[in-house]
């Protein structure tokens, strides 16, 4: 026997267990995503089955009697559209608003020779860990005459310690140097801030918008508490009483154009579920991109 024989029969047993542990690894991932995606899936399908199928089928791999009456239920009341168009305005206004506030103040902490820069990084870090509270917020909002208003729905979130903190340290990676360069050829702090500034930031700017959105979006206990009036229900209020306090006939009036012969809860609240991530869903996929370079970039340096 050669030198060269054990060495092959070495390298084919680690191929065999590295391959066995890659098998392994690939079928524990497939199970992982499979236990995360099955429920959103048998939503789905409830969502277009009929009540008859719906009870029946355990495991639900297809709708068995396709509809579209659980959808033309949802999208045929009022109160879901003005529900929708309250939260995508809360959703745009909201995020805007968030991004120029953030975006300013972390432009201005960026730069290390600002006066008392830690003591204002300390207050404004200070807010992560301690607020007001609910009643004392409740109170003020009161006093200044911001309750069922929609603009109490963005000054609650409009400045966060968390996304400034992010967005300065990554403008701290911004080389010095071309801000320098810029200054001395003659350009503003307005030209540096939008010729030079906003242009790098578009990862950064994107992972926050992104984190703002689905914030505002998924946002229900401050409009449930602050803003009650039902002209200004938001969809996740909405859709918390259709599927906590399962007030799905007095929410989406059942009984009005529909036989409820045709119709049950379950399925409606499937179909509302899925109206309800549809906008997020869809916006993800055009930011993902940016969102893991966002991240790294904003927030391993201090």
């Amino acid at each position: 026997m050669t030198r060269a024989e054990p060495a092959a029969a070495s390298a084919r047993r680690r191929s065999l267990a590295d391959g066995a542990i890659d098998a392994l690894a690939y079928t524990v991932m497939a199970l992982f995503a499979l236990s995360i995606l099955y429920p959103f899936w048998s939503m789905l399908v409830d969502s277009f089955n009929t009540p008859a199928a719906s009870v029946q089928d355990r495991i639900k791999l297809w709708p068995r009697q396709a509809t579209l009456l659980n959808y033309q239920q949802v999208f045929g009341n009022a109160i879901l559209g003005t529900s929708y168009l309250n939260s995508m305005f809360k959703t745009a206004a909201g995020t805007a608003v968030i991004l120029l506030v953030s975006f300013t103040a972390a432009f201005g902490l960026a730069d290390r020779t600002l006066p008392g820069i830690k003591a204002i990084t300390f207050f404004i870090v200070f807010t992560m860990f301690f607020s007001g509270g609910l009643i004392p917020t409740f109170l003020w909002y009161k006093q200044l005459g911001l309750l069922n208003t929609r603009v109490a729905w963005i000054l609650h979130l409009a400045a966060s310690a968390y996304y400034i903190i992010i967005m300065r340290n990554f403008f701290r990676e911004i080389p010095a140097e071309m801000t320098e360069s810029a200054t001395i050829d003659g350009a503003g702090l307005t030209q540096v801030l939008f010729r030079i500034i906003v242009p790098l930031s578009t990862p950064v700017v994107a992972t926050v918008a992104l984190w703002a959105a689905v914030a505002h979006w998924n946002d229900w206990f401050f409009p449930l508490v602050f803003t009650p009036r039902r002209d200004l229900t938001v969809l996740q209020v909405l859709l918390r009483r259709v599927l906590i306090e399962n007030q799905v006939t007095s929410e989406l009036e059942l009984l009005t154009d529909l036989d409820i012969r045709n119709i049950t809860a379950e399925t409606v609240k499937a179909a509302l579920l899925f109206v309800s991530i549809g906008p997020i869903v869809l916006v993800y996929p055009f930011i993902q991109r940016y969102f893991v370079k966002g991240i790294m970039l904003g927030s391993v340096k201090g």
